[in-house]
């Protein structure tokens, strides 16, 4: 810095402490975006599903894999998954959860549109009343049973992969119900 006249002033030390806060901003900025995974039993829960409902979901100990949020102009994404502890027919039993805020209503309609429109004609498809604006389940009895709820701006979607003897689609929607209420 001695022989640099750019930092030679109280004015330049002033520039240079302003770029490195700004890189620290940026950094500290960027680390919030990653994804926060775990396998930490102890670890905090997704923010709005627990061990325990979704233990009672599985109808099994679980543990946490992903907790991860993400944030765009348009939509703030919360994601967790829990696994079973136990593997089912030699596979893995994960239970999907997502609720994703639109920034506008008509966005949260389209994402909703968009999966009911790609799934309607299939077997195993029940529409639920009294359950946020939109709602519907649809399970094929053996490999998943999948929740899609829309409440103004929310949607919130619930998928248990594999192990349908052990988890409850009953429970997914009573679930579905309680977050989209709470919300």
């Amino acid at each position: 810095m001695d022989g640099d006249p750019q930092y030679s002033t109280l004015e330049g030390l002033n520039k240079m402490r302003r770029k490195i806060l700004l890189l620290l901003i940026i950094f500290s900025a960027s680390a919030l975006s990653f994804n926060c995974q775990t396998t930490d039993e102890k670890a905090k829960p997704c923010k709005f599903l627990s061990f325990t409902e979704a233990e009672k979901i599985l109808g099994q100990e679980v543990e946490l894999v992903t907790n991860s949020w993400t944030f765009t102009t348009d939509i703030t994404r919360f994601d967790c998954t829990y696994r079973a502890v136990e593997k089912v027919r030699g596979q893995e039993v994960n239970l999907f959860f997502t609720v994703e805020e639109s920034s506008k209503e008509m966005h949260a309609q389209k994402i909703y549109a968009d999966i009911w429109n790609s799934n309607k004609n299939h077997k195993g498809i029940e529409i639920l009343s009294g359950i946020g604006d939109q709602a519907y389940a649809h399970s094929d009895q053996t490999n998943f049973h999948f929740v899609l709820v829309r409440k103004e701006k929310f949607t919130v979607r619930l998928k248990v992969n594999k192990a349908v003897e052990t988890a409850s689609l009953e429970e997914l929607k009573a679930f579905a119900k309680k977050v989209i209420e709470q919300i």
